[in-house]
């Protein structure tokens, strides 16, 4: 039984300047608050962001590493300091999620310090990842994941299908907060001088030949209703002072009921 004693969740360096609300590690954070201790790590902020990691990791209370990571520029830290996290703290479990993973997961998985990959959503998937870790349960059953068996073989498991995004639970920002203030994140665009950074929905219903999402959504959506965008966006307003939304979507107008109603 390896008990989880808290869990890093990383976000790589995706931008030189700007830094825009990491929605992804949020999702994940939102499904184990106040069920385990979990610490954010921002790359678009610190400047050292492995020694940071680093310091974590030695105080004994972290025994998972997670990512979330796209092909790019998001990779010049993830693969070096997963690599080195696994060499020097090889119980350490390390977790990937993320686009590039979902799509190369070959590849990841044989990296040799990569130890589970959740691809697509993982709101549901990463919470019984950690029980099953901890508790020493088969891992088989859970959505969304890929491991590797006893025999070294990949195993890429069920995927199930997009969660009623009005049933997940809702974004830490208050934890975030006590990491990094989520004003460093509200950046001026030509939209507006403090700018919120929002995911409003998953997926898309098109299988374009161009694009990434394809092999993880396949031609699937689910969006937050109209209501729920609005109390998160004016939530974000009226607490931190945003002026602004950028939406991140895959996505935004599949639904023009949700989007008349929206506006």
């Amino acid at each position: 039984m390896q008990k989880i004693k808290g869990i890093i969740l990383f976000n790589p360096r995706a931008t030189d300047y700007k830094p825009r609300i990491p929605n992804s590690v949020l999702s994940v954070a939102a499904s184990i608050e106040g069920k385990y201790q979990y610490a954010i790590v921002d790359g678009n902020i610190e400047k050292n962001p492995l020694q940071k990691i680093e310091e974590y990791v030695a105080t004994g209370n972290y025994n998972v590493f997670a990512l979330s990571a796209m092909p790019g520029p998001q990779l010049k830290q993830a693969i070096p300091f997963s690599k080195t996290i696994k060499e020097k703290y090889p119980l350490v479990k390390i977790i990937w999620g993320g686009y590039f993973a979902s799509n190369q997961s070959e590849v990841v998985m044989k990296s040799g310090f990569v130890d589970y990959i959740v691809y697509g959503p993982g709101d549901i998937a990463f919470l019984k990842l950690l029980h099953s870790i901890e508790n020493v349960l088969p891992v088989d059953l859970i959505p969304n994941l890929i491991w590797n068996n006893d025999d070294g073989k990949i195993i890429k498991n069920h995927k199930d299908e997009l969660y009623d995004q009005d049933a997940l639970p809702a974004l830490p920002y208050k934890t975030l907060n006590t990491f990094y203030p989520i004003q460093k994140y509200l950046g001026k665009t030509y939209l507006g001088t403090k700018t919120i950074a929002y995911h409003s929905s998953i997926g898309c219903p098109f299988k374009c030949s161009f694009c990434g999402i394809v092999p993880i959504y396949n031609a699937r959506w689910k969006g937050k209703s109209a209501q729920l965008i609005y109390s998160d966006i004016k939530y974000l307003k009226d607490d931190y002072g945003g002026n602004a939304i950028e939406f991140h979507d895959n996505n935004f107008f599949v639904s023009e009921k949700r989007t008349v109603e929206f506006s």
